[in-house]
């Protein structure tokens, strides 16, 4: 049954289904469904009684998934939003529970080929970088109105480049003469700082930060881990597939707090938050994608596959996530 996926290829597909699925029945829920990679291998599993719930901010990969998966009729249900919405769309859905949830937070080869969504350094086109028309900004209004100090702060902070004083000052001296409008602005203004063979890697960091500051990534990331482990049901599993360092610290971090449970200082004698772990990481180290994927696929180089399973069945126990470096 499967189609061909010339929208995206799923990243570390096999082995992300081989961890998530828990049963052939239940609801499970794809919140970053993208090209439907990983949602039709798990449909695909899944009995008749089984469903899966895809959510997307992109309405291209909206109507791609959907049509797609069509075949499976009612079983799959496709929501345009956020998974940082999740409480929201699960409530609305009237759907309590969920049997497993898989985030992949990397970009569709779809949106980065596209030279009119903005994202890639390679091939020129609009500062535009918005995954969804809800966001707010677009790469144009961050190169052109944030400060010199912001600009530096986001391409340290979600680029952790070196340079980025440097690259935010000389973005500025540009655009006093003449707006940036193009990623080939962009790219040529961050070139002329950064020379020789890391020049290309400093292009993909600042790219980087100026996407996740568009799409407020991160902070969708922290709110929608939370939601999905609060709606996992007991021995459900959630699986996170991230690309870089910032996305993979957040859920190792957030992982490991739930599942260490007491959360009072070493010394104290007793324990006194009363604080029981709700998860069982599965997967200590990550796991990553071997040769012949990368060979295959070589975005998969970057990805980074971490599995849980939820363990507390009452969801009103407090959750506390480790503080985001």
């Amino acid at each position: 049954m499967r189609t061909n996926p010339s929208y995206h290829t799923p990243v570390l597909a096999e082995p992300t289904v081989d961890y998530l699925l828990i049963s052939s029945e239940g609801v499970y829920l794809d919140g970053t469904l993208g090209g439907g990679g990983h949602a039709e291998l798990i449909l695909e599993r899944l009995a008749t009684t089984g469903t899966l719930i895809g959510i997307d901010r992109d309405p291209e990969a909206i109507a791609h998934a959907e049509d797609r998966l069509s075949v499976f009729g009612s079983r799959f249900t496709a929501v345009e939003g956020s998974f940082e919405d999740l409480t929201q769309i699960l409530k609305g859905l009237n759907i309590p529970e969920i049997s497993g949830a898989v985030l992949d937070l990397g970009i569709s080869s779809h949106q980065i080929d596209d030279p009119r969504r903005g994202f890639s350094y390679q091939q020129s086109g609009p500062l535009e970088m918005r995954m969804g028309p809800a966001a707010t900004r677009s790469a144009r209004d961050v190169i052109n109105t944030y400060s010199a100090e912001e600009l530096t702060r986001i391409f340290r902070q979600y680029g952790e480049e070196r340079g980025a004083g440097r690259i935010a000052r000389a973005i500025c001296r540009r655009r006093d003469a003449l707006p940036l409008e193009t990623t080939s602005d962009l790219s040529e203004v961050v070139s002329s700082i950064a020379k020789g063979p890391k020049a290309t890697k400093t292009l993909a960091r600042i790219f980087q930060a100026v996407r996740i500051e568009v799409n407020g990534e991160l902070e969708s990331l922290n709110s929608g881990l939370k939601a999905a482990v609060e709606f996992l049901k007991p021995g459900g599993r959630i699986a996170v597939l991230s690309y870089h360092s910032l996305e993979d610290r957040i859920v190792k971090q957030t992982f490991r707090a739930a599942s260490l449970g007491c959360i009072c200082p070493p010394d104290l004698p007793v324990c006194g938050c009363d604080q029981k772990p709700i998860l069982r990481v599965l997967t200590k180290r990550g796991v990553k994608a071997g040769s012949a994927e990368i060979s295959e696929n070589p975005r998969a180089r970057s990805a980074t596959l971490r599995v849980a399973e939820k363990l507390q069945p009452d969801p009103a126990i407090l959750i506390r996530f480790g503080d985001q470096e």
